[in-house]
């Protein structure tokens, strides 16, 4: 399987070093800046994400397929901005903050991002306080993640 380097992802300097709230700003543009490149470069998988496209095969078919993002390498940082996910969080499961690093022998729900997806529209169409609950609960920030436009 051919592996395909997208992007080298841009890297804002650090401004300064004034105040909390300035590190927030500079955290959220970065997010932005991160956010807006990856929108770009998504942009023609999310508009045949849903419905596939025909593509030529070594075999002289043409099938209908459905292309995936099947790799990622990030850090624990990377993946909290890029899933918006608290960083106090795992990216993998719902464990609690509390729980994280406590017995290895309790299971929980692994992390369905393309439920949280579906979750941030109907939250955006009803500003239910339930949503806005499961989402602090779950420790995920109610917004667009990295990948919300390819379920």
């Amino acid at each position: 399987m051919p592996i395909l380097l997208l992007a080298l992802l841009p890297v804002l300097p650090k401004l300064s070093h004034e105040s909390v709230r300035a590190d927030e700003i500079q955290w959220q543009m970065k997010a932005n800046a991160l956010q807006a490149v990856f929108n770009l470069i998504l942009a023609p998988l999310q508009e045949i994400a849903e419905d596939g496209a025909v593509m030529d095969c070594a075999d002289g078919k043409m099938p209908l397929c459905f292309p995936i993002l099947s790799a990622w390498i990030a850090d624990h940082v990377e993946h909290t901005i890029l899933h918006r996910i608290a960083s106090n969080s795992c990216p993998k499961c719902e464990v609690p903050a509390t729980e994280l690093g406590q017995d290895p022998q309790n299971t929980y729900e692994p992390r369905d991002y393309a439920h949280y997806a579906r979750k941030t529209r109907e939250y955006k169409q009803t500003q239910a306080t339930h949503i806005a609950d499961y989402f602090h609960q779950v420790g995920v920030k109610i917004d667009r993640n990295i990948s919300s436009g390819l379920y």
